[in-house]
């Protein structure tokens, strides 16, 4: 009994120390000051910046392939009227900028009847607003 006791303590202290694992911190030797060693951090900092906005820019939604994976098509064609307008018909009725892009994306996403007749479109609730504006995007790009 006491040599198991005995061992639970040993284990017990070894598991606390850190189980006998050297864990040893190397850091550089310097002679600059806290301010000379951060200032080449924050200009590198600012130089990687740009990079994450182009990054951005790069990563822009297909709204192509967003209409796809939706029910859009239940509705709409490309080239002819089904339930609601072709798509063609609506970037014929919409120049492609930004404000008719935000406007259409909202509708989009709130639904709305009138404009094209008497039959409502459902919103879209569940959609993302950079979702809806890049379906519109890509809806007012097939104007002929």
């Amino acid at each position: 009994m006491k040599k198991v006791l005995f061992t639970m303590v040993i284990a017990a202290g070894i598991y606390a120390c850190g189980g006998g694992e050297e864990t040893t911190e190397t850091k550089p030797i310097s002679n600059a000051t806290t301010e000379e060693t951060s200032a080449p951090v924050k200009e590198e900092a600012k130089a990687e910046e740009p990079a994450k906005e182009e990054t951005k820019a790069v990563a822009k939604k297909d709204g192509k392939a967003l209409i796809a994976g939706s029910d859009c098509r239940t509705c709409h064609k490309d080239d002819a009227k089904l339930i609601g307008p072709a798509y063609q018909d609506v970037a014929k009725k919409y120049e492609n900028n930004a404000k008719n892009i935000k406007m259409l994306a909202q509708k989009v996403m709130e639904g709305g009847q009138g404009n094209w007749g008497e039959i409502p479109m459902a919103g879209h609730p569940n959609l993302s607003v950079d979702d809806a504006s890049a379906m519109v995007e890509y809806i007012l790009s097939m104007k002929k």
